[in-house]
């Protein structure tokens, strides 16, 4: 069921989720923008994370990259965005994971 959203839509979720779209909002763990990226997992210079299109990027290749470390599960991918490797293993980020892939079936829907 988690495979039938897109990565476009998964991606619209978790802006939604982490800054509401807000490209200055910085989290207490320091994470950055509108998709909240965490400078360390970035393969861009911190200063560019503040751009929206970059931190779009980003947070794409980073969802991209844990889907394929999920093996294709979103909700495994998702809990692994939210709180890294514990997230695989179903340890953390379940709420987080339902509550993306909740929006992002939503989005899916016809209009």
């Amino acid at each position: 069921m988690t495979a039938a959203v897109t990565l476009d839509n998964v991606v619209v979720a978790v802006e939604q989720v982490e800054s509401g779209g807000a490209w200055w909002a910085k989290s207490s763990a320091g994470c950055i923008g509108v998709m909240q990226i965490c400078p360390q997992w970035a393969h861009v210079p911190r200063t560019w994370l503040w751009h929206p299109e970059i931190n779009r990027q980003e947070g794409r290749r980073l969802l991209t990259y844990w889907h394929r470390k999920a093996r294709g599960n979103w909700a495994f991918a998702l809990a692994a965005y939210n709180c890294g490797w514990a997230g695989l293993k179903g340890q953390c980020g379940v709420g987080y994971a339902r509550l993306v892939l909740s929006k992002a079936r939503k989005l899916e829907e016809p209009t």
